[in-house]
Parts: C-alpha cells; structure tokens; sequence
C-alpha cells in the first residue's frame, strides 16, 4: 500500500496540529514522557513523524524499526484508557523528600489536576492522532519487516551453508575453496574476519577445532531466529494494536469525510483492511 505525496502531507499536517493541542495540554499540566525525559508524553511519539517527514530512505532508521513502531502504538492505546499515566518509569515531577511541606516562596508547587473534562480532550486527541499515526506508518513497518526477515533469512542461509562447508572439510570431504567462498559470502565482518584468522592458524586441520566452530556458527543462526520470531512478533502487534485503535475511532472517519477530507479517511481505512487481511492469514 503506497500513500500518495498529497496524503502524506495531509495527514502529517492533521498529525501536527494534534500533536500541538496536546503539547499544550501537557505543558499545562506537566504530563511527561518520564525516565528522565522532561518533554510533553506526546514528543516521544511525534519524533517518529519527524523521522518520517525528515528523511529519504526511512527504512534505515532504527526509530522506524517495526518494533518501536509497534511499541509506539501500544502507548498510544494505554494513554487512551489512561490519560494522566506515563508509559515510561519515573515519570512527572516529584519531591525528592516524603514530608509534607508547606507551599512558599522558593517551593514548587504541585502540577494542577486536570478535571473529567480535560481528560476526556486528551483522550480524544491521542485517540485522534493515533489513528492517524498507525495509518501513515504502517507502510514503513511493513517495509521495515520484510526487508530485515529477508535479510536474516540470508543470513541464516550462509551460515548454513559455512557449517556444511567445515564440517565436509572435517571429513576430508570439501574443498578449500568452497569453504573460503562460503566464508565470504557472510554479511557480518566480525564473523568472516573470525573465519580467516580460523584458517590462517590452520585450525581447519583438527577435528575438535572445526566441531567448536561449527557449534558456535549454528549457535548463531538459532540467534537470528529468534531475532526474526520477534520481528514477526512486532508486526503482528502492530496489526492488532492497530486495529483496536480503529475500533475505537469509526466516528474520526465520518468527521473527516464531513469536513471534505475524504482522501485521507480512504487511505485510513485501506490501511485497516490491509491488517484486517494479514491478520486474517
């Protein structure tokens, strides 16, 4: 699903002007990100659109991976239930001592409360730019999962590849010269570099020394597999955060085709249907 240049600026236009009525309202109030981030809660997510906005190949960006974004969507659905909450530790501002202390000169003063009625805006506004938020990134956290599966799958296809090549070598079976072009058909430098100072010290003679290699290579591919079950893990999380934060914003569709913004609500819902559909499979 491509989104078209006019799209984008749109709903990164609506993005922003929600993402600046809640600044006010966290400012006001001091509703923090926490963890030692003094901004408005709503920075942390709005660094993501400026990521977006502020780079061409928004692939090679780890704030875009699948993952954050996935996360990102998470928040946004707890800070609808919860609207004073942070969703990092240590957040808002705190006294440093537990005494009760009379308010005076050179003393801060509590944050305000917000009443039912503030809240419910907030509630509404991150309701809003959620919405918004998952629509417009979902195609870079799509873009972000294949391209890292494919990648660790050849990865693992490499190794692979390697481990069959010592252990023919271990049998007397290979060559050297396949087990060096295996060798260098690896990604990672660390590892490759590994393999040559393996075979400058003759190590690939003794049996004992081409089975501990061989046991650390396969080792390593069982570690991309699990990087690429938690990569699938995220994006089927950010389907379903998805999703619940549709089901939840039906009314923002009519609102936009209402006020003559139809192009941007068709694109939000061919987002959905999209994860309905790989959900669905």
């Amino acid at each position: 699903m491509k989104i078209s240049p006019n799209d984008q600026e749109s709903i990164v236009n609506l993005l922003t002007r929600i993402y600046l009525d809640i600044v006010e309202i966290e400012q006001e109030y001091q509703l923090v990100i926490g963890d030692g981030d003094f901004r408005p809660r709503i920075d942390y997510f709005h660094d993501a659109i400026r990521t977006f906005t502020a780079q061409d190949d928004k692939s090679d960006d780890e704030r875009l991976s699948v993952q954050l974004l996935a996360y990102d969507l998470a928040c946004l659905r707890y800070l609808q239930d919860m609207p004073l909450s942070s969703f990092k530790s240590q957040a808002g501002v705190q006294s440093p001592a537990t005494d009760i202390m009379t308010a005076g000169p050179g003393l801060s003063v509590p944050p305000k409360r917000p009443d039912r009625k503030v809240r419910a805006r907030i509630c509404e506004l991150y309701q809003h730019y959620a919405v918004l938020f998952a629509a417009l990134l979902k195609p870079v956290a799509d873009n972000d999962y294949h391209e890292r599966i494919e990648e660790l799958n050849e990865d693992i296809k490499d190794l692979n590849a390697l481990a069959n090549q010592l252990e023919a070598v271990g049998e007397n079976k290979g060559s050297m010269d396949s087990l060096m072009a295996a060798a260098q058909h690896l990604e990672e430098e660390q590892l490759r570099q590994l393999l040559l100072m393996f075979l400058q010290h003759g190590k690939h003679k003794n049996k004992d020394e081409i089975k501990k290699l061989v046991a650390f290579i396969k080792q390593q591919s069982k570690g991309k597999d699990k990087q690429i079950a938690a990569i699938e893990t995220a994006h089927m999380n950010f389907g379903l955060n998805q999703l619940g934060i549709f089901e939840n914003s039906k009314d923002l569709l009519k609102k936009m085709a209402q006020q003559g913004m139809n192009l941007v609500g068709k694109f939000v819902e061919a987002s959905i249907a999209q994860a309905r559909h790989e959900i669905g499979r």
